[in-house]
C-alpha cells in the first residue's frame, strides 16, 4: 500500500471514529467523495486504489454515505467537463431507455440516495450515459430505504430533460468499476464485523473464562477469518486484473459468500447481544446484506462467470487458474 493510501485510510478512521453527523459534509469538503477522478475533470487526483481505501475504511466503521454512488457518477460525468456542486448519483440499466426529442418517460426502482441527489446518471448498454436534473418539475421520487436504512428510492420521470454524456466509459467499464467499489465497502463491513466479534468473545467470560477458550467459539472466529482471507486475496487480484478478464466476478461472488457466512456467525457468537438496538453489530450486518447484492446479485455474477468459462473452453479455463497461481506464487 501507498504512502498515500495509508494516509487516506489514517484519515478516514479518525474521520469516522469522530462521530460527526455531519461526516458526509466533511468528506465533500476534503475532496474525499472525489478521489479517482483527474483534478483536470474537477476531482481530487488519486488513483481507483486509493478511493478503494476510503470506501473499505467508511464500511468498516458501518458507515454508510454515498461515496460509491457519488464518486462513480462524479467520474462518469467529468469525462465531459468540469464537475458542479451538489450530490451525484447512478444507475445502471439492462437495457438503452427510449429518449423522445430529449426526454425520457420512465419509472426507475432502487435509485441510491435519489432524495439528497442534485443529479441521476443513466447507464445503460450500447449508449452514452444520460444525466438527468432531479430538481425538474417533471421528477417524482419516491423514499424507499434498503435493509441497512439507506435511500433507495423510486423515481419518476415525466417528460424529463435528458442530456447525453460524451465520450463517458461504456456501460460495461462502468459495471466494473462499481463492482470493484462495492466489493470494497463488503469487505470493510466484514472486517469491521470480525473485529466486533473477536472482541466480544475475547473480553465476554462464561465460567470464568473468555467465550474464546470454547473450541467451538474459536472455530467459528478461525472460519469468519478464512473468509476474510478469501475475499482480500480476490480483491487484490481484481484490482491488477485486466478488463473484462472474470476478476470482478470471482471478487463480487467471494465477498457475497463472505458476507453472508461472517454476518450470520457475527450474530450466533453475540448471542442476544447482537440484535439491540444500542450495539453497534447490526449496522454492519445490516450493510452486509444490503451491499452484497449491489450491481447484481451473487447467482447473476455467478452465470456470468460461468458463461464466460464456457466461452473459454477447457484449455481457456485451465490456462487461466494456472497463471494465475504461478502470478500469486511470484508474489507471495
Amino acid at each position: 500500500m501507498s504512502q498515500f493510501a495509508d494516509e487516506l485510510r489514517s484519515l478516514v478512521d479518525d474521520l469516522a471514529a469522530s462521530g460527526r453527523s455531519d461526516l458526509w459534509n466533511s468528506l465533500v469538503e476534503l475532496g474525499l467523495h472525489r478521489v479517482g477522478i483527474d483534478e483536470e475533470e474537477g476531482g481530487s487526483g488519486g488513483s481507483l486504489d486509493d478511493l478503494l481505501v476510503v470506501v473499505e475504511s467508511l464500511a468498516g466503521h458501518g458507515i454508510g454515505v454515498p461515496v460509491v454512488e457519488a464518486s462513480t457518477a462524479d467520474w462518469i460525468i467529468g469525462h465531459a467537463g468540469s464537475l458542479t456542486d451538489g450530490l451525484a448519483t447512478v444507475v445502471l440499466l439492462d437495457e438503452a431507455p427510449g429518449t423522445a426529442s430529449g426526454t425520457l418517460t420512465a419509472e426507475l426502482t432502487a435509485v441510491p440516495w435519489a432524495r439528497d441527489a442534485a443529479r441521476l446518471v443513466l447507464c445503460a448498454p450500447g449508449a452514452e450515459p444520460l444525466v438527468v436534473d432531479l430538481a425538474h418539475a417533471s421528477v417524482t421520487v419516491r423514499h424507499v430505504d434498503n435493509i441497512a436504512g439507506e435511500p433507495r428510492d423510486t423515481v419518476l420521470l415525466a417528460g424529463t430533460p435528458v442530456t447525453a454524456v460524451a465520450g463517458a466509459p461504456e456501460h460495461a467499464v462502468v459495471r466494473e468499476r462499481l463492482a470493484l467499489l462495492w466489493s470494497a465497502a463488503v469487505l470493510g463491513a466484514a472486517h469491521g464485523a470480525y473485529r466486533l466479534t473477536r472482541s466480544y468473545v475475547s473480553e465476554r467470560e462464561q465460567f470464568g473464562a473468555p467465550l474464546l477458550r470454547i473450541p467451538a467459539v474459536a472455530g467459528n472466529l478461525a472460519r469468519m477469518r478464512v473468509q476474510l482471507v478469501q475475499a482480500d486475496a480476490a480483491l487484490a487480484l481484481a484490482r491488477d486484473a485486466a478488463p473484462d478478464s472474470g476478476a470482478v466476478e470471482v471478487v463480487r461472488i467471494t465477498t457475497a459468500a463472505a458476507a453472508t457466512e461472517i454476518a450470520q456467525i457475527a450474530h450466533q457468537l453475540h448471542g442476544a447481544m447482537g440484535i439491540t438496538e444500542e450495539y453497534p453489530l447490526h449496522r454492519l450486518t445490516r450493510r452486509l446484506w444490503s451491499w452484497r447484492d449491489a450491481v447484481a446479485s451473487e447467482r447473476r455474477w455467478a452465470e456470468s462467470l460461468g458463461r464466460r468459462s464456457a466461452e473459454a473452453g477447457e484449455n481457456g479455463v485451465w490456462t487461466r487458474i494456472t497463471a494465475t497461481a504461478s502470478t500469486t506464487d511470484r508474489e507471495g
